[in-house]
């Protein structure tokens, strides 16, 4: 019976690639859970019934930055709940197969309202989705968010200079370049 019991668990470990990670808006409770990545072939209808929101997902000339450093996306949302983020990646250290990345929502005062880690394979990097648990995340339409994303040297965020005009990027606190305005590349998805 044990060694049995010991064969079903190995065999959903493979199932179980996302590991997210919730925190309270107050900041009263965390909430960890451990949930199976869903088959590329078939969708879970709420996947299949997002709407994209906020997007800057073109012209890219090859910047990116590595996820060591505090990166992060300003953006100001048009639907009030968020429930997913995709951001768009490039290997940009080989060596790894895989790495663990974990993606926060903040508010304008930098308090975190949702943390998901999701572990990403170096072979399929490019586009990322980051599924927000619980049914997703209530925002306010028109007030100003940040996406923060880190990890380690495995990965970077590509960006363009200029792009979304709803927000920048910054790196370390400050805008990401100096002498122009720039933005990560990312894609939101919520409902009303």
């Amino acid at each position: 019976m044990l060694l049995r019991f010991r064969h079903a668990i190995l065999a959903l470990l493979p199932l179980a690639a996302l590991l997210i990670y919730a925190g309270c808006p107050r900041g009263s409770a965390t909430t960890v859970v451990l949930a199976a990545t869903p088959p590329a072939s078939s969708p879970s209808a709420s996947q299949s019934e997002l709407l994209p929101d906020q997007v800057n997902t073109r012209g890219w000339t090859k910047a990116w930055t590595n996820l060591l450093n505090d990166v992060e996306q300003n953006f100001t949302p048009t639907l009030p709940k968020l429930h997913a983020v995709e951001v768009q990646l490039v290997l940009g250290n080989p060596g790894h197969s895989k790495a663990l990345l974990k993606l926060s929502i903040l508010d304008s005062k930098g308090r975190e309202l949702s943390v998901v880690k999701k572990l990403v394979a170096a072979n399929n990097c490019d586009r990322v989705r980051f599924l927000i648990p619980y049914g997703g995340l209530q925002l306010n339409p028109g007030e100003n968010y940040r996406i923060r994303l880190s990890g380690d040297e495995t990965f970077g965020w590509k960006y363009i200079v200029g792009g979304y005009p709803n927000g920048g990027a910054t790196f370390n606190g400050h805008p990401l370049l100096p002498d122009a305005p720039s933005s990560f590349l990312f894609q939101t998805f919520g409902s009303n």
